[in-house]
Parts: structure tokens; sequence; C-alpha cells
């Protein structure tokens, strides 16, 4: 047959025309573009926004690691890495296919800047107002269409002003007067026009709502969304308060805002909170560096916790603003899921807990809970005690709010550390069966059953460990119900191993040898389904001990005592009379060691 030539390779100018505009906007090299385009999933988005008449927008941005990345619309991706790179946007003019002849009449295309916010407020400020605010661009304007566009024009720089200083962090007062109308204000509001006094109400009462609605903020909000704080986001939020209220305060202060002074004595009262965010912002930072040594947990920091709580009650006794039951409960209730958050659960690992050697695990939960324990009494000694940070004859007020309002989610987390223990402890306990081993007549048949009972327990336990939820997460229900069904399925193991120890005593031929059985299972007699079956036979074990005792007495009246051959008669004597006094304190000593239940 005949070999058909390969055809020749035609670029598509239409991507020709997207890459040199993206390039030069960008200031990048062509191998970005081809990176980019050699992604199937870049080029399937790209492709599309040609070809298909309803994607009718395409934001190519740099992403994290600086890989250009398309977007068909401007999602909160390509908006997020515009704020850090600048990013290129193309537009359809119309719903349809883009062909490469008619690529720059189709598209509306250009630049989005890595500080939209910013550029935008600089585009009003220097280009629309100065623009639309001229009187002479109004001249063909009726009087009224030229008062409502400056009255828009006002809004429109008021409200990018005021979000401006939303993203920094800060309360920005707008000035509804032009510089002009500031210069030409005079200190005696008497004297001014009516419109200028009804723009100053009006910039009184828009500064009113936003003092406001800064005041209103509480730092307690965290804690009724459920994010439970940490003390840390306490102390950043006073300290961000206590910027934004100097903020205001440095705004109100200033010379324009000084010549509103007639005007802002009825609204005066509500920046005198500034002063309280600035003595609670004092005596938190005292407390930070606490907070800063309870993010790493150890077995051996038990004795940070006094100096912590020590602090808390100083902010109480010396901060004039702070000593209200509202914010110290949400302090303690920050310093508690600091305590669950970054030391406990880091402490713990909850992947780990379960999964980890028994042994290990329940002494890292007895050690939580030790601790958990010792800063809930340090919190009551240091409560009963406030008395002692008087100073100068000032009293200190008591805490005598509920301890439900402070430690309610720390109860919980205590609680369920408690649950968790309480199937490591079986764990432990449990996984003694492997070494159980029995002799006797039946003692073969009774292993195999021990056995069968230890891999019944050890499939039991792998499935409960394997479940694929956090535990020590409070909000996750799950771990109850697993936990119920746990403990079901090992009472029946304790009932089971309960008739099994029933049988290897009834077998013991002797006292002896019925301790032997108690001392093989040892610590399994502390279930206490088992040990409801070791209580019935507890009455058997002081019968066998009664007839020890008489056999040890007629041995002892006998007229005769036999001795040792080669021994003296009355060295050999007192050999035997040790000898039987070994025989009756060897089992006494035993019936001490024997915990009744």
């Amino acid at each position: 047959g005949l070999i058909q030539e390969p055809r020749p390779y035609h670029p598509d100018r239409r991507l020709l025309f997207l890459q040199e505009h993206v390039l030069r906007a960008l200031k990048l090299k062509a191998e970005r573009w081809s990176k980019c385009v050699s992604a199937e999933d870049n080029r399937q988005l790209i492709q599309a926004f040609l070809d298909q008449a309803e994607r009718r927008t395409l934001v190519l941005s740099l992403s994290a690691a600086g890989a250009l990345q398309p977007d068909l619309s401007f999602t909160a991706h390509s908006l997020s890495a515009s704020s850090r790179n600048k990013a290129v946007y193309f537009v359809k003019r119309s719903r349809g296919a883009l062909k490469a002849e008619s690529m720059k009449d189709s598209l509306v295309y250009g630049e989005l800047s890595a500080a939209p916010l910013e550029h935008f407020s600089a585009l009003v400020d220097e280009v629309v107002v100065p623009l639309l605010s001229n009187s002479r661009n109004h001249s063909a304007w009726p009087h009224v269409v030229s008062q409502d566009v400056r009255r828009h024009l006002h809004s429109l720089r008021t409200s990018v002003f005021v979000m401006s200083g939303c993203v920094q962090g800060k309360t920005l007062l707008p000035l509804q007067v032009g510089r002009r109308g500031w210069s030409r204000l005079p200190w005696r509001p008497t004297a001014v026009d009516k419109s200028l006094i009804h723009s100053l109400e009006s910039a009184v009462i828009d500064w009113s709502q936003q003092v406001h609605a800064v005041l209103r903020r509480d730092s307690s909000e965290e804690l009724l969304r459920g994010t439970h704080p940490t003390p840390f986001t306490e102390l950043l939020f006073w300290n961000n308060r206590l910027a934004d209220v100097e903020c205001i305060y440095s705004q109100l202060t200033s010379c324009r805002a000084q010549k509103m002074a007639a005007l802002l004595e009825a609204v005066e009262s509500s920046y005198a909170p500034s002063f309280r965010a600035q003595d609670v912002s004092l005596y938190l930072k005292p407390c930070a560096p606490c907070w800063r040594r309870w993010r790493g947990w150890s077995s051996r920091r038990s004795g940070s916790d006094g100096p912590l709580m020590h602090t808390v009650c100083l902010l109480w006794a010396h901060s004039r603003f702070y000593c209200r039951p509202a914010r110290i409960i949400v302090l303690l209730q920050e310093l508690c899921n600091l305590l669950i958050n970054r030391s406990a659960r880091a402490y713990l690992v909850p992947e780990e807990l379960l999964r980890g050697e028994v042994s290990e695990s329940l002494l890292k939960l007895q050690t939580c809970l030790d601790l958990l324990q010792m800063f809930r009494s340090i919190y009551e000694e240091r409560r009963a005690n406030l008395g002692q940070y008087q100073k100068n004859g000032r009293a200190v007020t008591p805490w005598d709010f509920s301890h439900q309002l402070v430690f309610t989610r720390l109860d919980l987390f205590t609680h369920r550390l408690n649950t968790i223990k309480d199937v490591v402890v079986t764990a432990v306990y449990l996984f003694k069966l492997e070494k159980l081993e029995m002799g006797g007549v039946k003692g073969r048949i009774l292993c195999q059953h021990v056995q069968t009972l230890h891999q019944n327990f050890v499939e039991l336990y792998k499935n409960f460990t394997e479940k694929p939820y956090d535990c020590l997460d409070l909000n996750n229900t799950e771990l109850d119900t697993d936990v119920r069904q746990f403990k079901l399925a090992v009472e029946d193991i304790d009932r089971r191993l309960g008739a099994v120890f029933r049988k290897v005593f009834d077998q013991a031929p002797g006292l002896e040898h019925a301790f032997k059985v108690l001392d093989m299972f040892g610590s399994l007699l502390e279930r206490p389904l088992v040990a409801a079956d070791a209580v019935d036979r507890y009455p058997a074990l002081v019968d066998m001990l009664d007839k020890e005792l008489d056999n040890t007495r007629m041995l002892y009246t006998r007229p005769w005592s036999p001795v040792n051959k080669n021994m003296p008669a009355v060295a050999g004597g007192l050999r035997w009379v040790q000898e039987l006094r070994r025989r009756i304190q060897t089992p006494f000593s035993k019936f001490r060691q024997l915990s009744f239940p």
C-alpha cells in the first residue's frame, strides 16, 4: 500500500493569542505556558473556554508553587491566587465559540491586581471621584441629577474606605465632608450652613454605628460558635480590640475631628471603653508565658498549673474591667480548651491510643487523668482562697458562679478518657489469658477453652480499635455505641471464664493446689463477673484451711515426734516443730494477700 505522509502541525492561533497576553502581563517565560497546557486538565479547561458557548470567562493565575493555573470563573481559588500575584482574565463579549481571526474583538481582557481592593480604592479616589464630582462636567446636567451623582460618589467612597479598614483589621471612620469642606469648617458649628451640619450629623451617626459594632463584639463569640478557642484567642481578641479602639480614638482626636467637638459630645461616652481594652490587655499579657508553656505536655508538667491559676487570680483581683463572671468564665473555658486540644490530645495521640501497646496507653491515660484532676483541685483551692489576693483594702469578688459553666467540656473529656481507660484496662486483663495454663485430668480441654476465649477477645479488640473515627472527639457518638457493644461481648467472655475457674478450682485436691489456682488466675479474679464465681469458692477454701489446721494439730499432739536421721533428739524435735509452723504460716500469709470481693 501507499505510505501517507504525516500532516503538518498547525498550532491553534487562539492559544497563541492567549499565550501572548498571559506571558506579557505576568512577565513569564514560554516554558510556563507550555507546562500549563501540557497538563490534560488545564488543556481541557482552556479548550472548553475557546469552543463552548456557555463558557464565557477564563482566569489564569499563579499558584503558591508558581505554576500557571486556569479557571473558568472568578472563584475563590483564582481570587486568592490574585491576592498574592497578578492574574489575567478573558471574558467573551457574547456567547459562542471563539474564532482565531476575531479574538481581539470578541474578548474583554485585562489584569487582576495583586491588591485589588487597594487598586480599586486608588481608582475611586484619584479617578472616579475627581472626574464625576467636577462641577464643570455637570454643566449640562439638571441640578437634581448632579446632587444624586455626588451622593452616590460619597457613598461609594465611604464603602471602599470602610472596607479597606476591615481588610486591615481597623475601623476607619469615613468623612462625608470633602477636603475643601473641612478647610471651610469653622470651630463654631453655629456658623456652618445647614447642608454642612447635615453632613456632619450623618457622619456622627455612621461613626456611632461603627463604634457600637466594635464595642458589641465579645470574646465569647468563638465559644458560642462551638469552635472551642484557647486562651491565646482571648489574648489576641483584646490586643486587636485595643489596637482597633486606639485607632478610633486617634481619629476622633485628630485636628479634623476636633472641629466636630460640639457634635461629638453626645457620643463621647462611646469611646471610654478604649481604656477598658487597654486595662484588660495589660493584665492579660503576663498570662501568655504560662499559656505557651502549656502548649507542650509532659508528665512532669504538673507544677505549671499553680502559676497559671495564680496569674488568672491576679488578673481577676487587679483588672478593673475584667473582674466580671462573664469574662472570667470565658477565660476559664478557653483554658480548659487549651488543656484538651494542645496538651492532652497531643500527648495521647488518638491514632495510637488504642492501637499501641496497652500498658503504655494505660500509663498515658492515667497520667492525663491525674493532671486533669490536679487542675480541678488547684482551681478549687484558688477559688476558696481568693481573699489572699486582696490589696490596699480592696475586697476581691468571689467566684460564685456554677462549676458547670466552666468545666462542662472538660468533664465530658474526662468522662471520655475514663471510658477509653476501661476498655484498655479490660484489654490488659484479658490479654493475660494467652499465658493461662492448667493441669489436672481436664486441664488440656480447659486450656483449649481458655485459648478460644483469648482468640475471641483479640478479634473483638482488633475490630474495636480499627474504627476510623477519632476516639477523643467529643462530638463523636459512635464510640459510646461501640463501647456498649464491646462491654456486652466482654461480659460474655467473663461469664465463661468464671465457669472455667469454678471447674479448675473444684478439681484442686488440697489447699496448696487451690492457692495455685488462685495465683494462676491472679488479677483476672478482679473482674466483677469472674469475682462473683470466685466468691462462691471462698467458703470451700476456708474449709480446706480448717482441715489443714486440724491435721496439723493432730500431728502436734501425738505422743511421739519423728526425728530426722542422724539428728539429736532435741534438735530434730525443734526442726519438726518449725516445719509444722511453716505448714500453718504459708496458707495464712496467702489468705492475708487475698482481697475478698
